[in-house]
């Protein structure tokens, strides 16, 4: 991952919004060719140095920070007409620095489901080699984890934490109601049941999709905080090409925060948005 100081640049690829699948997108892109180059932009700050997000702890103190879009709700007519205060992270890693650190896969059935309705590569068995690259899982010895659902090399480092005793209580009694007892069940695609939920965090401290794009260390990958992108630039497309579209996207337009500096960034071949 590189910091870029220059902005007369042009890349192979944009990705507007460095969150939860924004960081995430950057890092397959960049990895998965590194002959071609990515930018990365993001509106808020990395997320390394902000205690509020690494300690876990702290999350209970989240409430209007420089890195959240410190967005109200309308006036909820089922709370009381009251008006909510909506977390929505404003930094890089997105809403997964901000979670629960609960790592929760989706349902095997509904991704066997999605492939059967006509989408090649998106059933369990396919789409479990992307969840497994994404982790490096630290067991413990307490905890009776599956280690073939689990990866040991990916980017989001992932742990079980035990559970405080009233919850182990509550564990227990939902066994004796008859529930079936699945130590792992929350990555292994079957919800039913009743287990521990693995955390993204590891040695007390949270792990986020900012690690996708943070310890990248090729320099074919350019992450830049605090900049806002403004519009996509389009233009009219000759059709020469496969390509029979009226129009493309070449680039965007942005400025950084700090100081309302303008900033226009081209891209070559693609620009994901992913900004929430």
């Amino acid at each position: 991952m590189t910091q870029i100081k220059d902005d007369t640049v042009t890349y192979d690829y944009i990705v507007i919004g460095g969150g939860t699948s924004g960081a995430v997108a950057a890092r397959r892109l960049a990895e998965g060719d590194t002959n071609s180059t990515v930018c990365l932009l993001e509106a808020g700050p990395s997320d390394e140095e902000i205690i509020h997000i690494r300690v876990p702890g702290r999350w209970a103190a989240y409430k209007e920070r420089s890195y959240d879009w410190n967005y109200d709700t309308s006036a909820q007519k089922g709370c009381n007409n009251r008006i909510m205060y909506a977390l929505r992270a404003r930094c890089l890693g997105g809403c997964s620095a901000i979670n629960g650190t609960l790592l929760i896969r989706g349902a095997k059935a509904d991704y066997d489901r999605i492939a059967a309705m006509g989408n090649p590569g998106w059933s369990w068995e396919e789409m479990l080699p992307y969840f497994k690259a994404s982790e490096t899982f630290h067991p413990v010895e307490w905890h009776q984890a599956d280690l073939t659902v689990h990866g040991t090399s990916g980017p989001l480092h992932t742990e079980p934490y035990p559970l405080a005793p009233i919850s182990e209580k509550v564990l227990e009694s939902f066994i004796d109601s008859g529930f079936e007892y699945k130590p792992d069940m929350f990555v292994q695609g079957a919800h039913e049941g009743v287990g521990h939920v693995v955390r993204t965090v590891h040695n007390g401290i949270r792990s986020t999709s900012a690690d996708f794009v943070q310890h990248y260390d090729k320099p074919n990958l350019t992450v830049r905080t605090g900049v806002y992108v403004d519009r996509i630039i389009l233009e009219k497309n000759d059709k020469s090409t496969e390509d029979k579209r009226d129009y493309k996207a070449v680039g965007v337009e942005a400025h950084y925060d700090t100081n309302g500096q303008p900033i226009i960034i081209k891209a070559k071949k693609e620009i994901i948005l992913s900004a929430g």
